[in-house]
């Protein structure tokens, strides 16, 4: 059996992204972690985005407004002072639409694991 690697894997960059999962894989995290960081973005310039990181070998994500919604039903709060310690479903979108295409995208699912 071949075993696939994304070519993102290679690179080692800092935050998670969608090559970190297998096909159809989900992945369950429990939440250390929430600070607000500078974040180069594609244009070279920067701009302040949450990142949320967790407990393991898990590399930090960067979150957007969806995430942080689906994150709010999820664990029924808007405080992100009380995420801290909650477990979190995420899985691949592979069609959401950003920056005028569709690609795929970590999301988390909008109800708590058990």
């Amino acid at each position: 059996m071949v075993e696939h690697i994304h070519w993102k894997k290679t690179t080692n960059p800092d935050y998670l992204g969608t090559y970190a999962f297998d096909r159809d894989q989900e992945m369950i995290v429990k939440i250390k972690d929430l600070r607000q960081e500078k974040i180069q973005n594609p244009n070279g310039g920067s701009e302040e985005k949450i990142v949320m990181y967790f407990e393991g070998d898990v590399k930090p994500l960067i979150l957007n407004t969806t995430n942080m919604k689906n994150i709010e039903k999820a664990l029924k709060t808007p405080y992100m002072d009380e995420w801290v310690g909650r477990k979190l479903q995420l899985y691949v979108d592979p069609a959401v639409s950003a920056f005028g295409q569709i690609v795929a995208a970590v999301r988390v699912r909008d109800f708590e694991p058990k």
